[in-house]
Parts: C-alpha cells; sequence; structure tokens
C-alpha cells in the first residue's frame, strides 16, 4: 500500500485550501466552450489539444469538466437512494436492496468519487467523447464499450492515447487497480493534478469526512484509510 505526501514548502503559487480539493470554491476557473469550467492553468493546453484533434476530424466534446462538491453530492445521494443506477464493474445495474450500506459504499465508488473525493473537484479534470461520430439520437453512456473496438468513440480514444501527452494529459484510471474502474473518457491534466493530488494528504480527507453530512457517512468513516488508498491516492 502507498501512500501520497507532499514536501514541507509551496507547491505552486497559489494557496491549495480544504475547500479547493474538495470542490467547494470555483477561484481558479475559468470558462472552456461555455458551458464548463475549466482550471484556468490548463486552458490553453486543453484548447490546444482540441485544435489539435479537430484537424485530425476528431471534435472533442465534454460531458462534464468541474464539479462542485454540491454536484457530486447530489450525485451520490440519488444513488444511494436508488434514484440513479449504481453499476457492477461490467457495466450493469445492481439491485441495490440486496446489498449492505457497507457493500453499497463501496459499489458506488466503482464509478463515482465520494462527495468532495473528486479529481473533477480541481478543474483539471473532464469527461470527453467525440461530437462528430456520436449519431444525432445517440445519448453518451460513459461505460468502456463506447470506447473499445467498435465503440463510437473508439478512434477518439486512439488518437488521445497517441497524442494527449504532447499537451500534458493522461488517464488517471487507465488500468484498473482495483479500486475506480477503469475509464477511457476520464482525462486529466497532469502539471496541475498531480500536484493537488499530493496535497490531498490523508490528513485532509479524513478532516473533510469528519465535517460532511452526506449519505453513507458513518460507513466513510469506518472504512476512511481504505477509501483513501483506494480510490483517492492513485499513482
Amino acid at each position: 500500500m502507498h501512500t501520497c505526501h507532499v514536501e514541507n514548502g509551496s507547491i505552486l503559487n497559489m494557496t491549495i485550501t480544504l475547500d479547493f480539493l474538495t470542490g467547494k470554491t470555483t477561484d481558479q476557473l475559468v470558462p472552456f466552450m461555455e458551458h464548463f469550467l475549466v482550471h484556468r492553468d490548463m486552458q490553453a493546453d486543453m484548447t490546444k489539444m482540441f485544435e489539435a484533434a479537430r484537424a485530425e476530424g476528431i471534435v472533442l466534446a465534454l460531458t462534464s469538466s468541474f464539479r462542485s462538491f454540491e454536484l457530486q453530492q447530489k450525485i451520490w445521494n440519488e444513488k444511494v437512494m436508488g434514484q440513479r443506477p449504481v453499476l457492477d464493474s461490467d457495466s450493469n445495474p445492481i439491485d441495490i436492496k440486496t446489498v449492505t450500506p457497507e457493500e453499497l459504499l463501496f459499489l458506488i465508488m466503482r464509478w463515482s468519487a465520494i462527495p468532495g473525493g473528486s479529481r473533477h473537484h480541481w478543474g483539471t479534470d473532464f469527461d470527453i467523447y467525440d461530437l462528430a461520430a456520436k449519431p444525432a439520437d445517440y445519448k453518451v453512456q460513459l461505460i468502456p464499450a463506447e470506447y473499445e473496438q467498435g465503440g463510437y468513440f473508439h478512434n477518439a480514444a486512439l488518437w488521445l492515447e497517441e497524442r494527449m501527452e504532447d499537451f500534458g494529459f493522461f488517464r488517471p484510471y487507465a488500468v484498473d487497480r482495483g479500486g475506480i474502474a477503469p475509464e477511457p473518457w476520464h482525462i486529466s491534466y497532469k502539471p496541475l493534478s498531480e500536484k493537488f493530488l499530493q496535497s490531498f494528504t490523508k490528513e485532509a480527507f479524513f478532516d473533510h469526512l469528519a465535517q460532511s453530512s452526506f449519505l453513507l457517512i458513518d460507513e466513510a468513516r469506518a472504512n476512511q484509510d481504505e477509501l483513501y488508498h483506494r480510490f483517492i491516492c492513485i499513482e
């Protein structure tokens, strides 16, 4: 089991507060493509990547970028209450009435971050698809099959695999580490996100849980060490 840490001293020319790390402030964000917010220090490289893809016939589009604590909490609570589907590792819906609250906690976290524990809170991470390849009447599902051979967004996934590092981006959930399931659509800006991850120490995560009140919070606190190492502190 590994740990994340941050060296003494400032790691960026900004104050990295717990409110920032848990999606409770938008101070560092700027608009992108009208409807989304991204971290101001990645906007230029993100624009360059989108323009490079478009030049090769791939029209990158977003389903989400910055996500506030309030929105993540809404998504989370709706899954706990059965108002949104909870999926297994093969993207099949689960009958949540058949599992314990602790089991439900880990099932939800397979695909959805705990409120305050999402990389989307930093404005450095976004979910992406190819608008040019999407049929007009198709609703993007964000499931692996869409990005695999035969899926609508397979070519975009291949392009990103080959080119995204040129602009500073990577897939934090490219492989299954036993925590969050592989998400080929989830892209992150490494120059910033790796520093924010280092700042989001175990102690910071525990402090966040201590002052939170979303559904399954008792189960989250009881399993906080495992949650941190399996779902937040990826390397």
